[in-house]
């Protein structure tokens, strides 16, 4: 794909993403170019997920379609979660609240386990940790997972969360607690951190 191709999905996705709704003809009018030219980057954009189409009946003529973002194109623009989570935490430390902080980890751990929880229900302990492995790499964690004399290893050499981790490290002990109760495991050590300055989370997990 040329920049120039990529500048103009930009243009359009950005167009898309302030007007809300808006058909071939109306993004070639305001784009000042040929609606053949937009339905081009339009069928790249819908082949890839940014976009989708809805069918718009109207009282007259033909009924027209319509494109709108999918969240898949929302993650393309600026976000600052990871700013608001630290403020906002690092707020409720400040105002001496920090037992809550270690309590909203504790429940959003539960939380998780229990969500889950229909898919180890009645699986053996290899079979959770391979559903484990699955939804941490799917979750962007990038883990890796070896047994080493009759120990699991499980390494993350990736952490979504690691500048809200490095400030408030109960997420790291939230994270410990999740996987110990997801695999039903005697117990979990943490050998190495990310957010401590290690290169990767390292997990050594005993099996319960």
């Amino acid at each position: 794909m040329h920049v120039g191709e990529n500048s103009t999905k930009e243009v359009i996705l950005g167009l898309i993403k302030t007007t809300g709704k808006l058909s071939i003809l109306e993004m070639a009018k305001e784009l000042g170019i040929s609606e053949m030219a937009v339905r081009k980057h339009i069928q790249a954009l819908e082949k890839d997920g940014f976009i989708k189409s809805a069918i718009q009946r109207q009282t007259k003529g033909r009924p027209s379609k319509l494109y709108q973002l999918t969240a898949k194109s929302e993650d393309l623009f600026p976000k600052k979660y990871k700013q608001l989570s630290v403020e906002l935490l690092t707020e409720l430390k400040s105002m001496g609240q920090g037992h809550l902080i270690t309590e909203l980890f504790s429940r959003r751990k539960n939380r998780l386990v229990q969500q889950y929880e229909i898919q180890t229900v009645g699986k053996s302990f290899s079979e959770k940790l391979q559903v484990l492995e699955d939804l941490l790499l799917l979750e962007g964690f990038m883990p890796e997972v070896r047994i080493e004399e009759g120990q699991v290893h499980l390494k993350e050499f990736n952490c979504p969360y690691i500048e809200t981790a490095e400030e408030f490290r109960q997420i790291c002990r939230s994270e410990k607690e999740f996987i110990k109760d997801f695999l039903s495991a005697d117990h979990v050590d943490i050998k190495s951190c990310m957010a401590a300055g290690d290169g990767c989370c390292h997990y050594i997990i005993k099996q319960g």
